[in-house]
């Protein structure tokens, strides 16, 4: 697959390393490296697992335990009527994939527009 990042994915990926950067900082810096390894459509939500360009060299990396982190904001789509709950996995100090999951609706991953709202 090897693409690009969607503006969806960016958000969220931001979105958890703004409200996570005193302990992982290095999140901002890793995302102009990462590459769509695939999505996973579940039917209540998404897998998105990533994979790294060629230009990853001299990357810091965390050195802490394997972690998943998400942010303190709700996720809003304007297709579905409750908000989408994320988390970020990272597995060896890299951005591994990301989870997208409603709150019981289905959801084919399709959406026009998007925000973060306090909860």
């Amino acid at each position: 697959m090897d693409k690009n990042l969607n503006l969806l994915e960016q958000a969220i990926i931001n979105e958890i390393a703004e409200f996570n950067k005193s302990e992982y900082s290095f999140i901002k810096e890793h995302l102009p490296h990462l590459r769509i390894k695939s999505r996973e459509d579940t039917g209540v939500g998404m897998y998105v697992y990533f994979k790294y360009s060629e230009e990853e060299v001299n990357l810091e990396m965390n050195n802490s335990e394997d972690t998943c982190l998400s942010s303190d904001k709700s996720l809003e789509l304007d297709v579905l009527e409750y908000g989408v709950n994320y988390e970020l996995n990272i597995t060896n100090g890299k951005i591994d994939f990301l989870e997208l999951v409603t709150n019981g609706e289905d959801w084919d991953g399709k959406y026009e527009n998007f925000n973060f709202s306090n909860l």
